[in-house]
């Protein structure tokens, strides 16, 4: 009689409650890999603290310093206006660059079906570059500062581990900043992270930049990092031959390729810290 009753019960919940859609977590643990944008987008309200800092040395140079000759920091804020958009803008020392992008969630990846099977994250940023560095030429014209970089990014998380993206990219840079023909250029970004640990990472991303004379107009960037999570606080070091933080830099503006030379190596350290100001509310329903 008893177990009757319960199955009328459990008959009755599942006519009432509707199957819950499970949207996949945690692709990536941040909104950046290691230098480029991550599919991830965060949840409504959640405020990102991000500052990272590069440390080299000078090639062929007869002065050392203590730990490094050259240090270059970035200071950023994002912002998750809803699950799907997310904000963000910020500034670096050694280049000058002021940037800002947008990214909008389009497709969550599922775990309930295979109606999603991948995650598809639409990303627009725009950077101004304020003075010259490397040979990087700063233009008179101030309309001739601006780099815009456009990306579609799918990725997919095949189980609680391993996570990989691709990203075709589409780069938009003033000719007078690089002495270039074209000013159009286009890119494939390779992303991936493996989980070590419960609370370390291992991530790394590369991009290839198409019909560019590597050496003579830069380098293709990569990078691999290691990412260490406390509570809210995300830590990460990183080897990259990438000196800039902005999209549009780390794409195209490579001075070396990735080697151990002087130059060539930039040791990162970067922290975020995630501020949750909305928190979550459960719903019933009468």
């Amino acid at each position: 009689m008893y177990f009757a009753n319960g199955q009328d019960l459990l008959e009755l919940l599942d006519k009432e409650l509707p199957d819950t859609v499970q949207y996949t977590r945690a692709t990536f643990k941040a909104n950046r890999i290691t230098f480029g944008q991550s599919v991830e987008t965060r949840k409504k309200g959640t405020l990102e603290l991000v500052l990272g800092t590069k440390y080299w040395n000078r090639p062929n140079s007869d002065r050392r310093s203590f730990a490094a000759d050259l240090f270059t920091a970035r200071f950023g804020l994002e912002y998750a206006f809803t699950d799907r958009f997310t904000l963000g803008s910020g500034i670096t020392s050694f280049d000058g660059i002021i940037n800002g992008f947008a990214k909008y969630r389009l497709v969550r990846q599922r775990d309930d079906s295979n109606k999603a099977p991948i995650s598809i994250t639409l990303f627009q940023s725009t950077s101004f570059l304020t003075r010259s560095y490397g040979k990087i030429v700063l233009p008179e014209d101030s309309s001739d500062r601006f780099n815009f970089v456009s990306k579609i990014i799918f990725a997919r998380k095949f189980d609680r581990n391993f996570s990989l993206q691709i990203a075709p990219t589409y780069v938009r840079a003033n000719s007078r900043q690089l002495n270039f023909e074209s000013n159009d250029f286009f890119a494939l970004g390779f992303g991936a992270r493996y989980k070590l640990a419960n609370h370390v990472s291992l991530a790394s991303e590369y991009h290839y930049v198409a019909g560019r004379e590597e050496g003579l107009q830069g380098y293709n960037s990569f990078g691999l990092g290691v990412n260490w999570e406390v509570s809210d606080l995300i830590l990460q070091f990183s080897l990259t031959n990438a000196v800039s933080f902005d999209e549009a830099g780390t794409i195209l503006f490579g001075p070396e390729n990735f080697n151990f030379k002087d130059g060539a190596l930039h040791i990162g350290v970067s922290a975020t810290y995630v501020f949750h100001l909305k928190k979550q509310k459960l719903k019933i329903k009468n």
